[in-house]
């Protein structure tokens, strides 16, 4: 894609209310969406165990870490038989390291036995029409960690609908398998507007995760309908599985 010549996109309106439930999912089907992410500059030791036993009592996709407690959240999940995968954050939360470091860090935490890395693009090389440079900087991760999965958070919050485009462009371009909406981090992040001008924007090229401003099981619902393949979701973790286990 020549993502340097992309025009801006008309922003779809995609209000709420009127998006149907076309599939009403299950509690099973819910689970295996989400990444329970224990991510944010406050999370402890005891924040990590807690969605590791969440992700074990409810069959979740995955668990998200700070890399200080890798080692702590492979250990917990072997020794209580989780089937959950290990992730983290490679440039988190800024993106603004240069590329070495990230490399450098990708490849130490692939020593921690990671099954998957949500990788922070480099909005300042956006927002300074730096777009090749951001580029450069996906593609050298993504060399890196060869076959693990690499999502690319590009923080919409951050973003006009145009640069969007562009940074979700370069995420097929890269060799990545995800984009991401955001860190959590930002004051905004999974909207339906920008999920729905990220699914039009790359197709079925790379899957879509959405973060950051997941609150309850019907924004799954309708997001899974726009194309939503996983959700990061944090402290609300527990209160959408549990009303999961009631309604669906």
């Amino acid at each position: 894609m020549n993502f340097w010549k992309h025009a801006p996109t008309p922003l779809p309106f995609v209000p709420a209310p009127i998006i149907s439930m076309l599939q009403k999912l299950s509690l099973p089907q819910i689970a295996s969406l989400l990444d329970v992410s224990a991510v944010q500059a406050n999370s402890t030791k005891k924040d990590v165990q807690n969605f590791a036993d969440l992700a074990i009592r409810y069959d979740c996709k995955a668990v998200f870490a700070l890399s200080c407690f890798l080692d702590f959240l492979r250990d917990y999940r072997s020794e209580h038989g989780g089937n959950f995968l290990i992730g983290t954050g490679v440039g988190f939360p800024s993106g603004a390291t240069t590329t070495a470091l990230k490399v450098q860090e990708a490849k130490s935490i692939l020593t921690m036995g990671v099954d998957e890395i949500d990788m922070m693009i480099n909005v300042s090389f956006l927002l300074s029409g730096l777009y090749q440079e951001a580029l450069d900087d996906i593609r050298a991760v993504k060399q890196a960690i060869g076959d693990i999965p690499l999502k690319v958070i590009i923080e919409c919050h951050y973003f006009d609908n145009d640069l969007m485009c562009r940074a979700a462009e370069m995420v097929v371009d890269s060799g990545a398998q995800w984009v991401k909406t955001g860190t959590g981090w930002a004051p905004t992040g999974a909207t339906y507007e920008n999920v729905a001008l990220l699914k039009k924007t790359v197709g079925d090229a790379v899957k879509i995760k959405a973060s950051g401003g997941i609150r309850n099981l019907e924004i799954i619902q309708n997001m899974f309908e726009l194309g939503v393949e996983r959700f990061g979701v944090g402290n609300s973790a527990s209160t959408i599985l549990e009303e999961a286990a009631t309604l669906c």
